[in-house]
């Protein structure tokens, strides 16, 4: 399973992966629950891999502080006292302290707890480093596609030559009662 695949629903406790798509929504099935449902376009559905936390050098994705964790073991639960998880994910990820609430943190640690028995924890980093390497030959890409721009001459410009209106009346077709103009419809 991925971190791709596995996605938190707003107003509904755990985590759930997607088996399939509907028109309006996703069909989820609760992971450890084995309970499947689907979600509406009204549903708030926020995909795992999409996440990250405030560092206090920017932002770290959810997958490398996941990742992280499963190495350092020793992992407080969720059900721990706030400070000591707040000093965990200080001194493991630099957290910033004053951008991320308590009840994040504790988010963090119930999903966490949830994936660490689902989630093959040495696939997160391998797509990190495949994402980070697809990105920096992008970013190459694009920068050997930058050309110096030439500099273009000014052209002068030259009054253009107009044709005189025609001033004839337009005739009518018809008979004697109807209006002088002719009516054209415009071909397409």
């Amino acid at each position: 399973m991925e971190l791709k695949d596995i996605v938190a629903v707003s107003g509904q406790g755990g985590l759930h992966k997607i088996i399939g798509r509907t028109k309006n929504g996703l069909i989820l099935e609760t992971i450890g629950v084995g309970k499947k449902f689907a979600t509406g376009y009204q549903d708030r559905v926020s995909i795992l891999e999409d996440i990250s936390m405030y560092t206090l050098s920017g932002d770290m994705k959810l997958s490398e502080v996941l990742y992280k964790a499963h190495n350092a073991g020793n992992v407080p639960a969720a059900k721990d006292d706030a400070k000591t998880q707040r000093k965990f994910l200080v001194d493991l990820i630099q957290l910033d302290s004053e951008r991320v609430y308590d009840s994040d943190i504790k988010k963090f640690f119930t999903w966490f707890n949830a994936l660490k028995d689902v989630l093959d924890f040495s696939k997160l980093m391998d797509e990190e480093k495949t994402e980070a390497v697809e990105n920096a030959s992008e970013v190459e890409v694009e920068a050997k596609e930058e050309k110096p721009k030439k500099a273009v001459a000014k052209k002068t410009a030259t009054p253009k030559a107009t044709a005189p209106k025609n001033t004839t009346p337009k005739t009518s077709t018809k008979g004697a009662g109807a209006s002088k103009t002719t009516y054209r419809p415009k071909s397409v």
